[in-house]
């Protein structure tokens, strides 16, 4: 099975050093130096070989060290991957590494798909850097691998491919044998990576994670990585953090959470305020409100006007983006309109004629290639009540908490979330001011889904965010007030008064953490 993943992009020098020193010092922790005549090292998409040279020269200066002369054996790396040209690259690499330190040798290169070879071999120490594809965009990669028994083992929805690379990295390690890899690290906290975070918990423990909020591949910006590094069968009691630039260390114990078994990294100086939010929480938000995400067109340029067209006005409903969101408050003015088309509708002859020039377009969206919608629909219209009815809307990426309120028609695209009550009597100022407040930005920073700096407002961790409900309505109403004030002119003042109110009732204390 021929697989190319188009997306080559190879480890930094600099990271690729680092990430073997990590490996051969935590190694040696357990060994003499001497063992190294026997250490076996592998990377299973080794690509053009960056991380199994740097390792390579780390072992060979060892080896000086021990024996007074630089020695190499064949055994100490193994190489797998599918591209051809990049494993010629690593060959030529290795020759002049063996020929400025003076010594003879051949790799250990196998070019194949390692996710579907057979391994009879334990390594010491895996190493690896895999290619990241989603299976949005790459179907026919995941269809191959979902038909093998190790697929099948492993595959879950919403996963990345290189969760499967971790996977079998960590099958063919030896017992306390060592992982370092370099990944995205979007998987510490996404929902389809929960067999991957529950493995990794179950068969062993992380002694080293370098969480980044930036990429630190210069060609890929846009992802953010960690460097994650893992003992199988270890016994590893503290775990070394590494956040930009803040160091700290944290339990192992407190790394998971209950729920889905996310990986959270709290400094322990706001671990215990993180659990009085969750402790003195008494619901969810989910318990209280409906979580829903905006519109989907399919083609936003069939749908979505700039200015408001007389002809079809039984259909055009003001349409928001993101960018009109602010803190309490929404743009008035709505800069589109959408055409909003659901199934239940029944269309003039002027709206067909327009539509019908885009039938064939319309037609290749995946909800009418399955029937599920009318060729001339929205892709995902949702219920038109969450635009209609009082709510809170939030972008769905931000760089902190601004939700907003507003009891106007809102129709907005699939980057707004919606939060409307479940029942008639749930107070929705009330949890807008939780919601605009520092108490609920610290907790989402920490226990929410991230990317890099931003915060991602999508439902299941809205949902599962806890809350002080109070049962007695003045608590209610003076909050209420307040947030109302904020609605008609914001105001910092009254904003540290919301703020005091929720840390007080979360047992929280703001400014003496933040003096830290």
């Amino acid at each position: 099975m021929k697989v190319d993943y188009n997306y080559k992009i190879y480890t930094p020098e600099q990271y690729a050093v680092s990430m073997a020193k990590i490996a051969i010092e935590k190694y040696l922790n357990s060994f003499p130096k001497e063992e190294i005549d026997n250490i076996k090292v592998a990377d299973i998409s080794c690509g053009s070989g960056n991380l199994l040279l740097a390792i390579l020269e780390e072992l060979l200066k060892i080896s000086k060290e021990i024996y007074g002369e630089y020695r190499y054996k064949k055994s100490w790396i193994t190489g797998f991957d599918i591209d051809e040209t990049a494993l010629e690259l690593f060959e030529k690499r290795a020759k002049s590494l063996f020929i400025e330190y003076k010594i003879e040798g051949e790799l250990n290169i196998k070019r194949c798909d390692s996710l579907c070879e057979a391994m009879e071999e334990k390594y010491d120490i895996v190493l690896g850097n895999p290619p990241y594809l989603g299976e949005k965009n790459h179907k026919e990669i995941f269809q191959n691998i979902k038909e093998t028994n190790f697929g099948k083992k492993y595959y879950q929805p919403k996963m990345d491919y290189f969760y499967f690379f971790i996977e079998k990295g960590i099958d063919i390690l030896k017992e306390n044998g060592i992982l370092v890899y370099l990944t995205t690290n979007y998987w510490l906290k996404a929902d389809g990576a929960e067999n991957l975070r529950g493995k990794l918990k179950k068969e062993g423990e992380f002694f080293r994670i370098e969480n980044y909020t930036y990429s630190i591949f210069k060609n890929a910006k846009g992802q953010h990585n960690v460097i994650f590094s893992w003992i199988k069968s270890g016994d590893e009691k503290i775990i070394e953090i590494i956040e930009d630039e803040n160091r700290y260390s944290i339990y192992q114990d407190n790394i998971f959470t209950k729920e889905h078994n996310k990986i959270v990294l709290i400094p322990p100086v706001w671990k215990e305020s993180i659990d009085s939010i969750r402790d003195r929480g008494n619901f969810n938000l989910g318990d209280l409100v409906n979580v829903n995400q905006g519109i989907v067109s399919g083609a936003d340029k069939v749908f979505v006007f700039k200015e408001y067209d007389e002809k079809f006005k039984d259909y055009l409903k003001p349409f928001y983006k993101n960018r009109d969101i602010g803190k309490y408050s929404v743009t008035e003015v709505p800069p589109f309109w959408i055409m909003y088309l659901n199934g239940k509708m029944e269309l003039s002859s002027t709206t067909f004629d327009y539509l019908d020039e885009f039938k064939q377009l319309l037609s290749k969206r995946r909800e009418v290639v399955h029937e599920r919608i009318n060729w001339w629909e929205l892709q995902w219209a949702r219920d038109e009540e969450i635009f209609i009815k009082p709510k809170i809307v939030v972008r769905q990426r931000c760089k902190t908490n601004n939700f907003a309120y507003t009891e106007r028609e809102f129709y907005g695209s699939a980057d707004i979330y919606y939060l409307t009550g479940k029942t008639p009597d749930i107070n929705l100022f009330y949890l807008l001011g939780y919601l605009n407040s520092e108490a609920f930005f610290y907790w989402f920073n920490y226990i929410g889904k991230k990317k890099g700096k931003n915060l991602e407002f999508y439902s299941t961790p809205l949902k599962e965010s806890p809350i002080y409900y109070p049962k007695d309505e003045s608590e209610l109403l003076y909050i209420e007030g307040l947030v109302k004030k904020q609605l008609e002119n914001y105001q910092e003042e009254i904003q540290k008064e919301i703020d005091s109110y929720f840390n007080n009732k979360l047992g929280i204390n703001i400014k003496r953490l933040t003096q830290k």
